[in-house]
Formats: C-alpha cells, sequence, structure tokens
C-alpha cells in the first residue's frame, strides 16, 4: 500500500521515527545543505535553524499542507506568510522548559560556587512568566530562593497571576531572561534591554537563556567594561546569541558560561518536541501517532572528576559535588570557548564567519543530549537542599 502520507523532516529531529505509524513516508534531510525539493511531500517538520518567509522560502508547492517545528519557540516562522498560503503551521510549546529551567538554576549555582556565596542569599528576577519562566519559578520556590516574576500581558490575561513591577527587577541581583522573541508591535521584546529594562547597580548576574536579540549585546558589553572599572562586577551566561549562529567572540570570552544553544538539549526536551509536533501534524490528516518511546532510565552517574572546563576558578575538590558537572554544563562551554579561541583574529572575514557558524551548529548537533534531573538519583554527598529539584518536572 502506498503512503497516505508524505513527510519531509530535519535528520537532527530526536528519534521522530518511533512516533510515525505505518503507511507514513518518513523521509530525513540535512539542514546544513540546500533544502531539497518540497513537491512531493505533504507535510515539512523543521527545526530553529530553518527559517521560513518569503526571502528564504520564497515559493512552497500546493501539495505542502503542513509545517511543523520541533522547537517550542515561533519566531524563525513567518506564519502569515503560511496562513496566506493556506498552511497549517505548529509547533511544540513548553517541550524544553524543564531542560532550560534546569541549565538557568545550574548555571545559578555554578555562578554562587565561584564567588563563595549561596543563592538563598540573592533575589531573582524572572523575566517571561510563560511555561519555561514558570519552570525555573517552581525550582527556586522548592529550594528556598526568592524570586519576582515580571509578564505583564500575563496579568492582563490571567486574573490569578500579579506581575512584579520593573522597579522591582531592578533590585534584583540575578535577572533571567525567558521571553519569546517579537520583532514589532506592541508587544515588541526587541532589544528589552535596554530598551525597556536598563542594568542597575544592584544587578551582579545576568543569563539569557531564551534568544538573541532580546539583549542589545553592544550595551550589555559596554556595560560589562565599565562594571569592570568599578567594584559592581557583572556577570552573565548567554546560551543565545544576537548573530547565532556566529557569536560575538568579545562577549563569549567575557561570559562566564557561554553556550552554543542547547539550553532545552536534554533528552526528555527533545522527545517532547518531536512528539508534540508530530501528534499535531497526524492530527491535521486524521491519522494516529504511534508511542514506542521506552521510559527514560536513570543515569548511571560516573564518579569522575573531568579533565576539560575553563572554569579554573573552582577547585577541583569541589568538581565532584557540583552540579555544573552532573548537569554537563561545563561540556558546552568548554567547547564554545574552545570554538572561539581557536581564531579570532579573523572574525571580520566572511570566511572565518561562515567556519565559525558551521562549527557552532556542529556543536548543537554532535553534542550528547544529556538525562534531566528527575531521571537522575539524588548523588551522595551533595547538598540536601537541593533533592527537591530531583524529584520534580
Amino acid at each position: 500500500m502506498s503512503p497516505n502520507v508524505r513527510i519531509l523532516a530535519d535528520q537532527h529531529i530526536y528519534h521522530l521515527e518511533q512516533f510515525v505509524p505505518p503507511h507514513v513516508e518518513l523521509i530525513y534531510y540535512d539542514s546544513s545543505k540546500h533544502l531539497p525539493r518540497l513537491d512531493s511531500f505533504d507535510a515539512w517538520i523543521l527545526r530553529t535553524v530553518t527559517k521560513v518567509n518569503p526571502k528564504t522560502v520564497p515559493t512552497l508547492p500546493k501539495k505542502l499542507k503542513f509545517i511543523g517545528s520541533a522547537s517550542s519557540g515561533t519566531d524563525h516562522i513567518d506564519k502569515g506568510y503560511l496562513n496566506d498560503l493556506g498552511i497549517q503551521f505548529d509547533y511544540s510549546p513548553g517541550c524544553n522548559a524543564n531542560a532550560v529551567a534546569e541549565y538557568v538554576l545550574t548555571s545559578m549555582l555554578t555562578w554562587c560556587e565561584l564567588k563563595h556565596k549561596e543563592l538563598i542569599d540573592y533575589k531573582v528576577g524572572i523575566i517571561g512568566m510563560g511555561h519555561t519562566g514558570e519552570a525555573v519559578a517552581k525550582k527556586l520556590e522548592v529550594i528556598g530562593v526568592n524570586y519576582a516574576g515580571y509578564d505583564p500581558p500575563k496579568a492582563l490575561r490571567e486574573k490569578s497571576f500579579k506581575s512584579c513591577s520593573l522597579n522591582t527587577l531592578h533590585e534584583c541581583a540575578i535577572l533571567s531572561f525567558h521571553l519569546p522573541y517579537i520583532s514589532q508591535g506592541s508587544k515588541c521584546t526587541h532589544y528589552f534591554m535596554p530598551n525597556i529594562l536598563s542594568l542597575s547597580p544592584k544587578q551582579e548576574l545576568i543569563i539569557n537563556a531564551a534568544r538573541g536579540g532580546i539583549i542589545n549585546e553592544s550595551y550589555l558589553l559596554n556595560s560589562i567594561r565599565s562594571y569592570e572599572s568599578s567594584h559592581n562586577k557583572i556577570d552573565v551566561v548567554l546560551d543565545v546569541w544576537e548573530t547565532e549562529p556566529v557569536p560575538n567572540p568579545e562577549l563569549v570570552k567575557k561570559a562566564i558560561i557561554a553556550t552554543p544553544h542547547i539550553a532545552g538539549y536534554s533528552k526528555k526536551a527533545k522527545l517532547e518536541a518531536s512528539k508534540g509536533v508530530l501528534k499535531s501534524l497526524l492530527n491535521y490528516f486524521d491519522l494516529k501517532c504511534a508511542d514506542n518511546v521506552s521510559q527514560v532510565s536513570p543515569l548511571n552517574l560516573q564518579k569522575s572528576i573531568p579533565k576539560e572546563s575553563n572554569l579554573n576558578e573552582i577547585k577541583i575538590k569541589s568538581y565532584y559535588k557540583s552540579i555544573n558537572v552532573l548537569h554537563g554544563l561545563y561540556k558546552y562551554d568548554y567547547e564554545m570557548q574552545n570554538l572561539i579561541s581557536r581564531s579570532t583574529l579573523e572574525y571580520e572575514s566572511n570566511r572565518h564567519k561562515t567556519v565559525i557558524g558551521e562549527s557552532f551548529q556542529s556543536i548543537r548537533n554532535t553534542i550528547l543530549l544529556r538525562e534531566e534531573f528527575k531521571y537522575m538519583t539524588f548523588p551522595e554527598g551533595y547538598p540536601e537542599y537541593l533533592r527537591p529539584i530531583f524529584k520534580i518536572n
């Protein structure tokens, strides 16, 4: 029997084939190369690395009825363009919220290790209280850390939620961004910092694991430089970049943690992204989704000290009990720093930017996905106050 539906999908979408029912043909393609012809396909599943708008994909075949993104965001898709063409679009909102929240919490705890401070002594400002912002808040709450959530649009939608003010954010030592990227209009988040929220002397750590362009990187770099000459040093953790996939090398070097847009890269998050978008696709074509995914098994912890890391300020004896190592965050940071340190002298040349961009994407595509804390056994010797984060999503 010939297939009812033909799907073209990015080859890096995690275990998509495990959800595909009989009589549906799935064809993978390499997103680092030219996009194959779409004429013979009913549906197309892509990732955030592929932008769909009138300039990038000026024509789409009439046979193509559905485009899905295995992601939690949609800023790479011109939804109005697809709507005008009569093409259904869907994605997987919230699929990586827990994974990103673990990245953010791990970054905060790593920063505290470097500062020889306790996270409970700081107040965290969470900017954007959607799926991910709520997940961050939940984790901070269970370990006793004070936070303030900023999201005026949500406060208008939901009577039970009250947004904090910008003045409250100015009083927070740590800021974590979880806004969608919106380029224009009344809900514009482009350059949210500094257009809406500027840095205050109270800020000590800025984390952006949302989208590049939410923070003006020139403003951030100038602030870091000016703070370096004073007693109010400001640190940054960045997973997303304004010029991605070619990050600003100076900003990478200034960051205490710099990673190549992998905050949401866990096994669980990737499975949820694949399953969520495929379910929407199959529902559109009146087909049922197969579910052959086995239960994620707990990780067998490796009791070894990592040899590669740029977090040299942490003493070796503390590595064994560092949540940074348990999470694997140091590996991503090491790869990013190594990428930038290879050669920054030719940064302005197009050839060099192409090499950096390809290497950035290669790290994202090849680095092993991590387990989420829920699927780990709480390690012996770790601070007891962290135990709750191994029990929640």
